[in-house]
């Protein structure tokens, strides 16, 4: 099974916004403070899925 870029920017924001809520929910944040703190989790997690994805696909050509 090969991944895509479109397959680790989709489970980046699913994994960042996830993340983020659980902690803002933790934090008792106010309701703009949270939309802030999920909103950055998931451009946050989508950067980490995508350069996931090129790592991935780096470690396995050379393999």
């Amino acid at each position: 099974m090969q991944f895509g870029k479109e397959v680790g920017l989709s489970l980046g924001i699913l994994a960042g916004t996830t993340l983020a809520s659980g902690l803002a929910f933790l934090m008792r944040l106010e309701p703009v403070s949270m939309i802030w703190t999920v909103s950055l989790g998931g451009v946050s997690g989508a950067a980490v899925g995508i350069a996931a994805t090129f790592a991935l696909k780096r470690w396995t050509a050379r393999r």
